[in-house]
């Protein structure tokens, strides 16, 4: 596992510690970049050479925390601030994993021109 993942299941596990209710709200750009993060992962690892995977997710990362205007070390930062609040680190994961769960899905695919409109008379 990579080490955002890892560190993005032990905020849940202590979200899961403490039954107290956050006050704060869950921030959107965090979890756009917590998104990324896994979309990053998940590309690099479905590379069709095992040896290229780690340097790909290093580089996958580096471009999606760069696209947040974050650095390695700012986003440990915030996770760092996640762990002081529970009850906000997992309604935070909670939203990432929405969003995965819709990425994954996409969106529908639209109907075909043909089943818009009833077909035209003599056919």
């Amino acid at each position: 596992m990579t080490r955002g993942l890892l560190a993005m299941l032990s905020l849940v596990g202590l979200a899961a510690c403490d039954g107290a209710d956050g006050g704060d709200d869950v921030d959107p750009d965090l979890v756009d970049a917590l998104v990324e993060l896994h979309l990053a992962d998940a590309r690099a690892a479905l590379d069709t050479v095992e040896a290229r995977r780690p340097a790909l997710a290093e580089s996958l990362r580096r471009v999606a925390l760069k696209a947040h205007g974050l650095d390695s070390a700012a986003f440990e930062t915030r996770l760092d601030a996640l762990a002081g609040a529970p009850a906000l680190a997992e309604a935070t994961y909670d939203s990432v994993e929405t969003r995965l769960v819709r990425e994954r899905q996409g969106s529908p695919a639209p109907r075909p021109d043909s089943l818009k409109a009833p077909p035209a008379p003599g056919f």
